[in-house]
């Protein structure tokens, strides 16, 4: 057999053929002529025949040339020539020891190593070589010397593994069952990754085959190097891998992104760069689409490295945030819900929701199938709020809660335990004890196993009332045995309190990343969607979630599915043990520990051989560890394959064409002529002339239509709902917007105080007078100049227009609607000030009232103090030491002063404003002025200098409300002390 490239000729002395084709040149340029037709005339007319001799005419050239083809084809074809023959698969005389890595880097072109062994077989099969098979994969045995049809046998059965090889282990195999011979043909069909055996691995093949065998390396090329899918080690908020190659770039494709059913939900490219051997994927999409991903996996690449298996701490939970304080944060490090958006925002899709409403603001992120929910210092929900989050905790919802000012006051039904009214504090110069660190985590708790920082440590907290018998649990604990967080089951899911505060005030717990990890591990014991259901059934929707904490809390992990070598998801096999929970993210597949699903029911983590970090590593030149008579070489194996029965075919193909000449130049196809004369020519015209003009028909035709239409438009527009355009459309009245629409503009524009309409007309008059009055002074005396007070129907009307509301509490007042009472709260944290009047003569004015307690008792009230002497209330306008009104001697209770900082840094969020003012010294009455101004009611006991005095309290508190903490700023210090000396 001789070869020439990639072809080899089994019969090569019947290549000698070839060399009669001049002979067949020269006999077949000539062709008889054809016979002259020559009518037989009576036998008078032979004497006028003359004979003539004719010279034989030559063929035409290409007639020759096809003729000499076909004779060429046949002598090919009696050579038998094969593509790809074997004459490098097994150079050597000894045995063939053919040597395979089947582990998952081998399967993405499984098919290349199947043709190789084959090819590899069949040499062996023809020189009747013995046939030694060794797979590298771990557990994999070696294989008897047997003949090539058994091996082909147990080739068939040998498939690609989900792990990594084992070279080491075979190279001690080959050592002691096949050390006594060294003249093995050896080849070996690498995967092209150096697991750091390689060397050593050749080395140990090369002394099989010693100096009377071979050595031969194949290996994949660049674009076949293998593909490994990771995990990205960054904290992005979309859902991330990476791209390893086995080999430098540039290379590119595309990772899949699909359902457990192995249905697609997106794709994204990647694209290594040249010189790189990484890239990053990354795929935006919809919570909710993301969340049903189970795995990803590279297009093409049929391995399971290409597969990256995803579970529950891949999926990502919607987290809704809520604070009891304002927005706008001036200081957003001291904010209530800075830490919690920062520590939770790499691992969860956090939202905040557009009302301030509490009570709406629960409604909206319920409405977006949040699965968590955090409320930052609200003492107080109002009960069908806590009605609605019952509900949606009982479909496995997650409510954490942290404590605050407000809560120190005794907090709602919604908490795992019962609170003592007032905190507790931890250092400082009036305490006893000193700041208090955290105890070990308790195995029961869900925080089990995290480090706890040796620097962290709490100042201030709410104390759990432990006269009070709960079913609730404590996750976390001081060192002095007080609980710092406690939880309780409430349906299918958990309110979890923090006693602390969510930002650095009470504690540094949030400035450390023990933080995030606690939080973390909270949220992931919901499910990954709540849905309460239409029909008020509260239902779970947890679309491939995990549950997080149930798996931290198993000791081993159970098999569930595995995947195979072509990274194909199956049942467990028989061999696959399970794992230790704790091993779970370090150990690395093998034939115990398959790569797949381990755990119980929803509870599973995920064991892939792409790991954070995970890199592969090329094979090297291995030349000096297999010996410079090694061959190293591509993947070019391929079974022979026989090429005579494609040159017969030819042959023959060619022959029917030499017939079909040979008719047209003996003129047995007289008809050619008939159908290609001037006659067809003429048809061919006519058809093609018929065509054009049908074209220009219909072109004339459309263009008329078109230019009709366009003419009608012109001539009668369309009629439609076109707005009319005049000289009065640019002008609003009060036609053309909704009576709301025209209050909201009417209170926008100026500023107006409001008073609470009680429905009791003297009541609701008597307001209305006193914020006249007070309006005049207003304008009379400082800057300000309000409009006519505005009444205020407190179930329907907007409050967000008037930075003053005056509440008139009567004695008979009935109890406010929950969304009312909602509504009030939101105004209050948003900034906009209450001034609740009892109007009881001698009464402290107190929240403890009756009436004011049945009004608003419900509400999420800071806690309240009398005007101290320094608060900005005194200093606002008028330098003041009392309040006085029509009565005399009752309390003005204010919001508490904060007690540190970061409190007065949150109470900056409303320019230091106390959200409500208690009084019972009946302020309207004072202030009410007739047309004349003229006092309507008389004031007691102090006459007309209490009225100064009240309208002097009047002015302060509505200056305190426009201009905030204004006149506590240093600058008006020398000023105030002056005035005081004065």
């Amino acid at each position: 057999m001789i070869t020439l490239g990639s072809i080899g000729i089994l019969s090569p002395w019947v290549l000698l053929g070839l060399a009669t084709l001049p002979a067949i040149w020269w006999l077949l340029r000539l062709t008889p002529p054809s016979p002259q037709r020559v009518n037989f005339p009576p036998t008078r007319l032979l004497k006028d025949l003359q004979t003539t001799e004719e010279t034989p005419a030559h063929s035409p050239w290409w007639l020759t040339l096809l003729r000499m083809l076909l004779a060429a084809l046949i002598v090919l074809a009696l050579s038998q020539p094969v593509l790809n023959p074997d004459t490098e698969t097994a150079a050597g005389e000894g045995p063939l020891l053919l040597v395979v890595d089947n582990g998952w880097a081998s399967a993405s072109h499984w098919d290349d190593r199947r043709e190789a062994i084959t090819a590899a077989l069949d040499e062996a099969a023809r020189e009747g070589k013995p046939v030694v098979l060794a797979a590298t994969a771990k557990g994999s045995s070696l294989s008897e010397p047997t003949d090539a049809g058994r091996a082909r046998e147990r080739a068939t059965g040998l498939a690609p593994k989900p792990y990594a090889p084992d070279r080491a282990a075979m190279a001690e195999k080959l050592k002691s069952e096949l050390g006594d011979r060294t003249d093995y043909s050896v080849l070996w069909l690498t995967d092209g990754i150096d697991y750091g055996d390689s060397e050593a691995f050749a080395k140990t093949l090369a002394e099989l085959a010693g100096s009377t065998g071979a050595l031969r390396i194949l290996r994949p090329g660049k674009d076949d190097a293998p593909l490994l899918l990771g995990q990205s080690t960054g904290d992005a908020t979309a859902l991330e891998a990476k791209v390893t190659s086995a080999s430098d770039g540039p290379r590119s494709g595309t990772v899949q992104a699909l359902t457990a059913r192995a249905e697609p939900l997106g794709e994204a490219p990647f694209r290594i760069a040249e010189g790189k051997r990484e890239a990053d994927v990354q795929f935006d999409l919809p919570l909710e689409i993301r969340n049903q991903i189970s795995r990803l996996q590279i297009r093409g690449e049929n391995s399971a490295g290409a597969v990256q298996l995803l579970d529950g701490r891949s999926q990502w939970h919607r987290v809704g945030i809520i604070s009891g304080e304002s927005r706008e944060a001036a200081q957003p490090l001291l904010s209530p819900l800075y830490y919690v958006q920062r520590a939770l925002s790499p691992y969860a899709d956090v939202v905040t929701p557009r009302e301030a409403n509490v009570a709406l603001a629960v409604k909206e992120l319920e409405d977006q199938h949040v699965s968590t929910m955090v409320l930052a210092d609200i003492g107080k929900l109002l009960p069908a709020t806590q009605e609605d989050l019952e509900e949606w905790l009982n479909a496995g919802g997650v409510l954490i809660r942290f404590a605050g000012p407000r809560m120190e006051q005794g907090g709602d039904e919604l908490l795992p335990v019962v609170l003592r009214r007032g905190g507790r504090s931890l250092g400082g110069s009036m305490s006893w004890s000193d700041p208090q660190p955290l105890a070990a985590f308790d195995d029961e708790s869900p925080f089990r196993g995290l480090d706890i920082p040796d620097d962290v440590d709490v100042k201030r907290q709410v104390l759990a009332d432990p006269t009070v018998a709960t079913d609730s649990q404590v996750w976390a604990r001081l060192a002095d045995g007080t609980p710092l967080v406690t939880a309780a089951r409430k349906g299918d899911g958990w309110v979890v309190l923090f006693h602390i505060t969510a930002n650095s005030d009470w504690s540094n717990l949030p400035l450390s990343g023990l933080f995030v990890q606690m939080l973390r591990r909270i949220v992931a014991l919901a499910p990954t969607k709540i849905d309460t259901g239409d029909a008020g059934k509260a239902t779970t929707v947890a679309a491939g979630a995990e549950d997080d904490a149930a798996a931290i809390n198993q000791t081993a992990l159970a098999p569930v599915q595995t995947l195979d070598g072509f990274g194909q998801l199956l049942p467990a096999p028989p061999e696959a043990a399970p794992i230790p929970a704790k091993e779970i993210d370090t150990i690395t597949p093998s034939p115990e520990h398959p790569p797949g699903f381990y755990g119980r029911d929803r509870a599973t983590r995920a064991l892939n051989i792409g790991r954070p970090g995970a890199s592969l590593v090329p094979l090297g030149d291995l030349s000096d560890a297999a010996g410079q008579a090694a061959s190293i070489g591509g993947y070019t194996l391929r079974p022979p394959m026989a090429l005579a029965k494609w040159l017969y075919l030819a042959a023959l193909a060619l022959f029917i064409v030499d017939i079909f000449a040979m008719l047209v130049l003996s003129g047995g196809m007289r008809w050619r002529g008939r159908l290609g004369g001037s006659s067809g020519r003429r048809a061919g015209r006519g058809v093609a002339g018929t065509a054009a003009i049908l074209l220009a028909l219909a072109t004339v035709i459309g263009g008329g239509s078109d230019a009709h239409a366009q003419q009608q438009f012109l001539q009668s527009p369309p009629s439609g709902n076109l707005p009319a355009q005049d000289e009065a459309s640019s002008q609003i009245t009060a036609d053309d917007v909704s009576p709301e629409e025209m209050f909201g503009l009417d209170s926008s524009l100026v500023t107006h105080l409001a008073y609470v309409e009680t429905g009791n007309p003297q009541v609701d008059e008597t307001s209305r007078q006193g914020l006249a009055g007070l309006s005049r002074v207003l304008t009379a005396r400082t800057a300000l100049e309000p409009a006519e007070p505005v009444g205020i129907d407190i179930e329907k009307d907007d409050l967000a227009f008037f930075p003053v509301l005056y509440w008139p509490v009567e004695q008979d007042a009935a109890p406010l609607s929950d969304s009312t009472l909602a509504k009030v709260d939101a105004y209050m944290k948003q900034g906009g000030m209450i001034i609740f009047d009892t109007k009881q003569e001698n009464a402290g004015g107190s929240l403890r009232g009756s009436a004011l307690e049945r009004l608003i008792g419900k509400l999420d009230i800071p806690p309240l103090e009398p005007v101290p002497a320094e608060h900005v209330l005194t200093k606002a306008f008028y330098l003041m030491d009392s309040f006085p009104g029509r009565w005399d001697g009752g309390t003005l209770w204010v919001e508490a002063a904060p007690q540190t900082d970061a409190e007065r840094a949150v109470r900056s969020q409303t320019d230091g404003v106390s959200s409500l003012v208690i009084s019972s010294n009946d302020f309207a009455s004072a202030w009410a002025l007739d047309d004349q101004n003229r006092p309507l009611y008389p004031v007691v006991p102090g006459g007309e200098v209490q009225r100064e005095m009240a309208f002097r309290a009047g002015v302060n508190i509505v200056m305190y409300a426009l201009t905030g903490n204004y006149k506590a700023d240093q600058v008006h210090v020398p000023a105030l002390l002056e005035r005081l000396g004065q």
